[in-house]
């Protein structure tokens, strides 16, 4: 747990961990240099042997926090919590008992309930992830699949990898993209941590620093895959892949969502799939249906603006479903899981 001036939440991020059920760990806080009453209200615990304080004489951010954490931590799985959110007394059992079961999986994490700042619940607001090992893969091209304060991860995921520190912003996305190139990870469907929303939370007083951030991780996975691209081709990969319509698009692009963006995107969903047949980077079938699914959706939009003729033309020079067709014969297709 990284703990950087959260007076107001920490001591209920701590009273949520050492109430688990699962009692046999331990709680690693890292005060990352607090100048409030921070470090007054971690020492509150003190009399609890599970809890363990290592502090830091400055800030120096919450990536180089957590991998200080994990060359700190002597368990078998490393589990981790933001100090202003909270955990479900049973979510350490959980995902413990997940990973005893499921040798294959480097890393279990969990949908995650919406509280406010006073720790209310809001009501209708759950990050509901993918589940399944494929889709969580697959999705991290475009956006970050898992939670971080919901995950716990085998020691042995680490020991080629740490969080980036670079990215003083989104360096769980950074380093997820990359481990699942040799790693797989699943998330639990219920919300096993709670994420509060605040005023002073990063995500919300950096909104262009994290666009700027996904961004770069964008490029480093494009330039894994052997990809060439434009700061314009990343842009529109956003928007493509998140499911932006017309007005989304003509904002972010500067372009209508026409019969040019659909011949863009055609050719931008072939090299995807050109690439990932090269490297074997995104699992298939479930690349390939994601592949579909953003193709049938753009031709839908553009035929809005383009007429559905010029679409259909446009559409039978792709033989995306074909190619995927052929990649599902390998192994059933699941049922698609819920996701923001």
């Amino acid at each position: 747990m990284p703990a950087f001036n959260v007076e107001h939440y920490i001591a209920a991020a701590i009273e949520s961990v050492l109430a688990q059920t699962f009692t046999d760990f331990e709680l690693l806080v890292i005060d990352d240099g607090s100048t409030d009453a921070t470090p007054a209200l971690i020492a509150a615990f003190a009399s609890d042997t599970r809890l363990r304080v290592v502090t830091h004489a400055k800030n120096l951010g919450r990536p180089a926090a957590r991998n200080h954490g994990i060359d700190l931590a002597r368990g078998e799985y490393i589990a981790f919590l933001d100090a202003d959110d909270l955990c479900a007394p049973h979510r350490l059992y959980r995902q413990v008992s997940y990973l005893d079961s499921h040798a294959e999986i480097a890393g279990v994490g969990s949908w995650m309930r919406c509280i406010d700042a006073r720790g209310n619940e809001l009501s209708g607001q759950t990050y509901c992830l993918p589940t399944d090992s494929d889709e969580i893969a697959c999705r991290m091209i475009y956006d970050c699949a898992l939670a971080q304060g919901s995950m716990m991860l085998r020691r042995s995921a680490f020991e080629h990898h740490r969080y980036d520190e670079a990215f003083w912003i989104a360096q769980d996305y950074e380093l997820w993209a990359r481990m699942i190139a040799t790693l797989k990870f699943a998330n639990q469907p219920e919300p096993l941590t709670s994420y509060r929303r605040h005023d002073s939370q990063v995500s919300v007083t950096h909104t262009q620093a994290q666009r700027e951030a996904d961004l770069a991780i964008y490029r480093r996975q494009l330039a894994a895959l052997g990809v060439h691209y434009t700061e314009s081709d990343l842009i529109r990969h956003g928007c493509l892949f998140k499911y932006h319509g017309r007005e989304p698009v003509l904002a972010q692009t500067g372009a209508p969502l026409d019969v040019d963006y659909l011949r863009w995107a055609r050719n931008w969903l072939e090299g995807l799939l050109r690439a990932n047949e090269r490297t074997g980077i995104y699992p298939q079938p479930a690349f390939s249906r994601m592949i579909v699914q953003r193709w049938l959706f753009v031709c839908r939009k553009a035929a809005r603006n383009s007429g559905w003729l010029r679409v259909a033309v446009e559409f039978s020079k792709l033989p995306l479903l074909g190619h995927t067709v052929r990649h599902g014969r390998q192994q059933p297709t699941r049922a698609a899981t819920p996701s923001n």
